[in-house]
């Protein structure tokens, strides 16, 4: 246990001074001391641990980003371990436990907690989603509601599902998994999508729905710009063709006028996906789909056949951590550490724009960006240095469907930063391209 000031820290956080010693300095009977943790506690800005005394509901900070000794981990995307709130959750599944006994022990509805799916409702307006009660459905991650939607019949009978080349690297793997027919388009750096492929396979009748990453585009990291998502539903309308916005990192946006796909739908083309494991934990599995009114009844058939319900218990926690300010208080935490981590990212871009995988990554918010790599680098030589030298990195080889990598000269770094302490990023990235220019040279000799 450490002492800081009046306060101890331990292993279950921020320890805040007993009960009688609080009575003892501001000269109050103890009840009224009590009284004073229990109005915090109500306010999730304390929680109590059975023998053991109150402590501060904190987001992990205070760990410094200097201490880190392990690898710089460029290749994980997992959100930052060292700000999970595992205090503030913990608590929210306490009093969840304790305001929903009733209903956890019940089967919910195929929908969701009501009472989480009216706080989503509001808390989704912020990011331009405005949508009815009965559009949202709560699903277990947003894995869930890409499978019920792969699986689930569609207006018109089509089979086959687009992607985008690359993408999201568990989508190709689920689709074949379940014996979904698969298209794809490339999708570039400089060009976005490629336009006159998408529309010839839009008429060509088959596509049930466009798989699309609009924002913070996964792997390469770009986003589109408002016309390219108008466009998009323009030929989403004229060829019957739903699009699926996988919105994942919505709670990094920092520009007020970059508005999802949803907002610029008026024909209830799009099916926008929300996860709450990027901004919160992975374990959580917690993801959100609104639907365009037309597939309500099916969606929800669907994911009712794949779990009855997702977990009640986590549902209750969230809607506890979103409604007590905790969620946005989390968010602005993230997203504050995120922007500063990729402003490093961006100045090592610009600093050294006279090599050209710097000069050509895309400068983006979000949490990564790729590094498009010469065709005579041997990669997996490279991934080999980088890890002798303490980096871990990856290629963007796994976010094509498996056989079609090979098809495309694209070889790409994805550098992501959610993992990488802010003072280390720029070694990381010193180094990254010191090995590049070894390859390089070599390869020309």
């Amino acid at each position: 246990m450490v002492q800081q000031g009046s306060h101890q820290w331990d292993d279950k956080g921020i320890r805040l001074p007993a009960v009688r010693r609080v009575a003892e300095q501001y000269q109050c009977s103890v009840s009224t001391a009590i009284r004073a943790y229990e109005w915090l506690e109500q306010r999730h800005l304390v929680y109590a641990v059975p023998q053991s005394g109150y402590y501060a509901v904190q987001n992990g900070l205070g760990i410094q980003d200097m201490d880190w000794q392990e690898p710089l981990d460029f290749a994980s995307a997992a959100p930052d371990p060292r700000v999970f709130p595992y205090a503030d959750f913990r608590h929210c599944v306490e009093l969840a436990m304790k305001q929903k006994q009733d209903e956890l022990f019940l089967y919910g509805t195929q929908q969701g907690l009501p009472s989480l799916i009216e706080l989503l409702q509001k808390q989704f307006a912020d990011y331009q989603i405005f949508a009815r009660a009965e559009q949202f459905f709560i699903t277990s991650g947003v894995q869930q509601a890409l499978a019920a939607l792969a699986l689930m019949p569609f207006p018109g009978g089509r089979t086959k599902v687009m992607v985008e080349l690359p993408t999201y690297h568990n989508m190709p793997t689920l689709l074949k998994s379940l014996n979904v027919p698969i298209a794809g388009v490339r999708r570039t750096f400089d060009e976005g999508l490629d336009w006159d492929s998408l529309e010839r396979q839009f008429a060509e009748g088959d596509i049930k729905f466009f798989y699309v990453i609009p924002r913070f585009h996964n792997p390469i990291g770009t986003s589109m710009k408002a016309a390219e998502k108008k466009r998009l539903l323009r030929l989403a309308q004229r060829y019957d063709v739903y699009l699926v916005e996988d919105d994942y990192l919505a709670d990094l946006e920092d520009n007020a006028r970059q508005d999802p796909l949803w907002a610029y739908d008026t024909h209830d083309r799009v099916i926008y996906l929300k996860s709450y494991s990027k901004i919160l934990f992975p374990g959580l599995r917690m993801g959100v789909a609104v639907t365009p009114v037309a597939l309500i009844a099916s969606f929800g058939s669907m994911k009712r056949m794949l779990d009855i319900d997702t977990s009640l218990l986590s549902q209750a926690a969230l809607e506890v951590y979103i409604h007590s300010g905790m969620f946005a208080h989390h968010r602005k935490i993230i997203r504050s550490r995120y922007a500063a981590r990729m402003e490093v990212v961006q100045e090592q871009l610009e600093a050294y724009s006279d090599f050209e995988p710097f000069r050509i990554a895309p400068r983006t918010g979000g949490e990564h960006t790729a590094l498009p790599l010469p065709g005579n680098i041997p990669v997996r030589t490279l991934l080999s240095r980088l890890q002798n030298r303490g980096i871990i990195a990856d290629t963007t080889e796994r976010y094509y469907p498996e056989g079609t990598y090979r098809a495309f000269t694209d070889q790409m770094l994805r550098l992501n930063i959610s993992n990488v302490p802010k003072q280390r990023i720029a070694e990381g990235m010193q180094i990254i391209r010191e090995e590049i220019m070894k390859l390089q040279i070599r390869s020309t000799t």
